[in-house]
């Protein structure tokens, strides 16, 4: 069996333990990892040519090409394979990857592995979507192709980060459910290390750390969020983020619980979309009512000292639910 991975940087392996791995670069992995992104089909070899190498296209011969395809074949069809078996020509000299099963692709075990857990309604998922839905995100080790910069490569990666992403909201909105706080608290970070700006999971990552019993978690979190906006775009956080900053600081000064995410109230969302622009906005963020978060940071320094006795009894109404 030959293994390819695209997550991180291409690599091939010719047995089924993946314990000899070949690092593939230049022309080489140029072609291999667009034949297999495109698996099934067969690409003609100036259509090749011109997505592959087009600032190269009147320098580059058929017989230029023609060698490196022929390099190609012998890094990845060794014993027991054949020369065409893996890399195949159809009668009209197009060439494409195989679609035997002779191919392992780690793309298309992690676009299988998380099709069930984001086609289906989320109550619909059982078990085994749940399960296949960790093992697909527990494939993406990183972006694929990190050293390719071509506009196909970028076009690739983009996509399957996308796909990645949605999986690990469904997972978050999944684990909060079944009040598994501490698994989708860390599906809502990895979310934030591939995605930093989102200030909506920000929103949800506070919330469940007040459900978890960890409330001044919850408020360090709002200034990671406001910091990093204020650097990054030179904004102030949404209303909506500076109201449950002031919720929650509020909740433990009266020692009050709050009330239950808005994740878990509202329907749950399934498409993972790029932050909004600032244009798209109805109301400028200049005119967010900042009179919220001057309030909520007056009452930081008091809401901290009552924050340890407030969590151990969220904590232990927690344990009463549970029971």
């Amino acid at each position: 069996m030959l293994r390819i991975w695209l997550f991180g940087s291409l690599c091939v392996a010719n047995d089924a333990s993946g314990e000899r791995v070949t690092a593939i670069s230049g022309r080489c992995g140029s072609l291999l990892a667009y034949l297999a992104l495109g698996r099934g089909r067969y690409f003609s070899r100036a259509e090749l040519l011109d997505t592959l190498w087009p600032e190269r296209m009147a320098s580059m011969t058929a017989g230029s090409f023609n060698t490196a395809l022929w390099r190609l074949r012998r890094m990845v069809e060794c014993a027991p394979f054949q020369h065409g078996e893996l890399i195949a020509s159809d009668r009209r000299g197009a060439i494409g990857l195989n679609g035997s099963q002779a191919i392992w692709l780690d793309i298309e075990e992690f676009e299988r592995r998380i099709a069930s857990g984001l086609s289906r309604p989320i109550e619909q998922l059982g078990d085994h979507d749940i399960e296949d839905l960790r093992a697909g995100v527990a494939l993406y080790k990183s972006d694929i192709l990190l050293e390719f910069t071509d506009d196909w490569a970028l076009r690739e990666r983009e996509k399957h980060r996308r796909h990645y992403l949605n999986a690990l909201w469904r997972l978050m909105q999944l684990c909060a459910i079944r009040r598994e706080y501490g698994e989708a608290i860390r599906y809502a970070q990895c979310i934030l290390d591939c995605d930093a700006l989102r200030e909506d999971v920000h929103r949800e990552l506070m919330q469940l750390f007040v459900l978890s019993g960890q409330r001044a978690q919850a408020l360090r979190q709002f200034e990671t969020c406001r910091d990093m906006l204020r650097r990054e775009l030179a904004i102030q956080p949404m209303r909506e983020t500076l109201l449950l900053y002031r919720q929650i600081a509020d909740s433990a000064i009266g020692g009050d619980q709050m009330a239950a995410p808005a994740m878990m109230q509202a329907p749950l969302r399934f498409d993972y979309a790029p932050a909004t622009p600032l244009a798209a906005f109805d109301t400028p963020r200049d005119v967010v009512d900042l009179a919220a978060d001057r309030h909520a940071r007056s009452c930081i320094a008091t809401a901290r000292q009552h924050l340890a006795a407030a969590d151990a009894q969220l904590e232990l109404g927690l344990r009463q639910l549970d029971s």
